[in-house]
C-alpha cells in the first residue's frame, strides 16, 4: 500500500476532517518508510511482521494510510481478521464505524448513544457506519445502524463513494452479501443510487451471478436499461461473467412484477385522505423508539402518544410507520390504538386485521396493489398468516392475482409462516393453489429452511403431515 505524499493527503478534505473528527493522526516520529511497510504488512495478513513492527513502533498503532484509515479498519477490509484482533488487544480502540465494520454491536451501540448523529457521518473508511456495516457483513444485523439512527440511502462527498447498498456486494461471502443487500432493498436503500463508474447494485448482482438479488432489485424498481461507464447493461456484465443463470432471469425481466406501495400513506382507516401533521421537530432518535415498541409495547407508544400526539406518525429510518410495526407483528390492539389517531391504514395494515371492506376498497381503486408490500418487504400474502384474515384473506388475494410463490422474500412465502406457525388450514389452501413445500427460504436470520424444516421444528404435526404428502406428489 503506498501512502502519497502530504500535499495530496491534505488534498483530501472530506478525508481529512474525518480523519481529525475520530481523532486520528499520522506519526511524525516514525520513518515513512516503516509506516509504509507497516500497512504492506497489514494488508498482506502478515501477522508476525505486523507484531515485530509494532513492537519496535507502538506508535503505528495510530499510524493512518493515505485515505486516512486505520491499520485495523484495513485489516478488516482485507479480510485480515487475526491481523484486526491483534491491532485491537494491543491497544486500538476502534471508533463508532470501525465497530460497525467490525460488526461489535455491543461497542457500537455504546459509542452511538455516547455520539447520537454520528453515525451518518463521512469516514475514511469510505462512507457512514451503514457503509462499513455493509462492508464488513452485517446480513440482517445490520438494523443496529438504523436503531443508531442512520439512513440506508446517506449523502455522499462525491461519485466516487458508492451507497451502502453497492458496498454489500464487495463482501466476499456471497450468501452473506445477499442477505446484508436484501436487508437494505427491505428497508428504504435506493436501487437506483448514483454509483461510481455507473456500476451499480444490479450490475454488481448480475455479475456475481445472483438470481435472487437480481430478481430482488428488478422487483423493487432497479433500472435494467442503466449502463456503466463501459457501456454495459446489467445482462451484458452478466453475460461477460458468464452468469447464464441471470442471463436468462433478466431476458425476461419485463414479466417480472413490480413491487407497490401506493396504499402506504394513502389513507386512514375511514378511507379519508392521510394528511400527517409535520413531525421533522421530533428527534428522529424518539421516532425511531415508538416505531420500535409498536412491535410488542402498547404501554410504551401510549406513553409516547399521550406525551405527543404527533408520534403516532413516527417513521424511523428503514421507512417502516409505527402502525406497520404493529401490523407486521400482528398486534392488532397497538396498530388499532395508532389508527383510532389518525396513522394511515395501508393495504398490508389492513390485511393484518382483517379489515375487508378496506381491503376491497384499496385493491379496487389500484388493482396492482395486490403486488405491495408493507414494512421490511413483507409480501401482502403474508398477512393471511400474520394477522387475523386467514384463508378468508388469502383467498380473497389469489382471486385479486397474488401468485403464493412469487410473493416471497428471500425464497420465503405464506406457506413458510403457515407451516411455522401451524395453520392448517392457510397451509392446506396455500399448497392448492401452488405453494412448493420444498422451497428454501432464508428470511428466518437467513437459515435455508422449507416449509416443512420449519413446521418438523415446531412439532406441528398436522402441518408437516400435509406438507410432505404435498411433496412426495409433485
Amino acid at each position: 500500500m503506498q501512502l502519497v505524499d502530504r500535499r495530496a493527503f491534505l488534498a483530501r478534505s472530506s478525508v481529512l476532517v474525518a480523519t481529525l473528527a475520530a481523532g486520528r493522526h499520522l506519526v511524525p516520529r516514525v520513518p515513512r518508510a516503516d509506516v509504509e511497510a507497516f500497512f504492506r504488512a497489514v494488508a498482506a495478513g502478515d501477522l508476525a511482521e505486523v507484531r515485530a513492527r509494532l513492537a519496535a513502533a507502538p506508535e503505528l498503532l495510530a499510524a493512518v494510510d493515505e485515505l486516512g484509515r486505520s491499520g485495523f479498519a484495513v485489516a478488516l477490509l482485507r479480510g485480515r481478521v487475526e491481523v484486526a484482533a491483534h491491532l485491537r488487544a494491543a491497544g486500538h480502540a476502534p471508533d463508532l464505524h470501525e465497530a460497525a465494520l467490525a460488526l461489535d454491536w455491543d461497542l457500537f451501540e455504546r459509542l452511538a448513544t455516547a455520539s447520537p448523529g454520528r453515525a451518518d457521518a463521512l469516514h475514511p473508511i469510505g462512507g457512514t457506519a451503514m457503509h462499513a456495516a455493509a462492508l464488513g457483513g452485517a446480513g440482517p444485523a445490520i438494523w443496529h445502524v438504523y436503531a443508531a439512527p442512520a439512513h440506508p440511502n446517506p449523502d455522499r462527498p462525491s461519485d466516487r463513494v458508492p451507497s451502502p447498498l453497492r458496498a454489500a456486494f464487495e463482501y466476499g461471502d456471497l450468501e452473506v452479501a445477499e442477505l446484508t443487500a436484501a436487508a437494505l432493498l427491505a428497508n428504504g436503500a435506493d436501487p437506483n443510487a448514483r454509483e461510481p463508474r455507473g456500476d451499480g447494485a444490479l450490475h454488481a448482482a448480475a455479475r456475481r451471478g445472483s438470481t435472487e438479488l437480481v430478481e430482488l432489485l428488478v422487483r423493487v424498481g432497479a433500472d435494467t436499461r442503466a449502463r456503466d461507464e463501459d457501456g454495459l447493461d446489467a445482462k451484458e456484465a452478466a453475460e461477460r461473467a458468464g452468469a447464464s443463470a441471470v442471463v436468462a432471469l433478466l431476458e425476461r425481466a419485463d414479466e417480472l412484477p413490480r413491487d407497490r406501495s401506493t396504499s402506504r400513506r394513502a389513507r386512514t382507516v375511514d378511507g379519508e385522505s392521510y394528511a400527517p401533521p409535520s413531525i421533522d421537530d421530533l428527534p428522529l432518535a424518539e421516532r425511531g423508539r415508538v416505531v420500535g415498541n409498536a412491535h410488542r409495547d402498547l404501554d410504551a407508544v401510549r406513553s409516547a402518544v399521550e406525551r405527543e400526539e404527533r408520534f403516532v406518525h413516527s417513521v424511523a429510518t428503514t421507512t417502516e410507520g409505527a402502525v406497520e410495526a404493529a401490523a407486521h407483528m400482528g398486534r392488532r390492539d397497538i396498530a388499532e390504538y395508532l389508527l383510532e389517531r389518525g396513522a394511515p391504514c395501508s393495504l398490508p395494515t389492513a390485511a393484518s386485521l382483517a379489515l375487508r371492506d378496506r381491503v376491497d376498497a384499496l385493491l379496487a381503486e389500484d388493482p396492482l396493489r395486490v403486488h405491495e408490500h408493507g414494512a421490511h418487504r413483507y409480501p401482502l400474502l403474508w398477512y393471511a398468516a400474520i394477522g387475523d384474515g386467514g384463508v378468508g384473506l388469502a383467498e380473497r388475494l389469489v382471486a385479486a392475482g397474488a401468485d403464493v410463490e412469487s410473493q416471497h422474500h428471500l425464497g420465503t412465502t405464506a406457506l413458510h409462516l403457515a407451516a411455522r406457525d401451524g395453520l392448517t388450514d392457510l397451509v392446506a389452501f396455500l399448497l392448492e393453489h401452488g405453494g412448493d413445500p420444498t422451497r428454501v427460504g432464508r428470511q428466518f436470520q437467513g437459515r435455508r429452511e422449507t416449509p416443512i424444516d420449519l413446521a418438523r421444528a415446531r412439532g406441528n404435526e398436522r402441518e408437516l403431515e400435509l406438507l410432505e404428502r404435498a411433496a412426495r406428489a409433485r
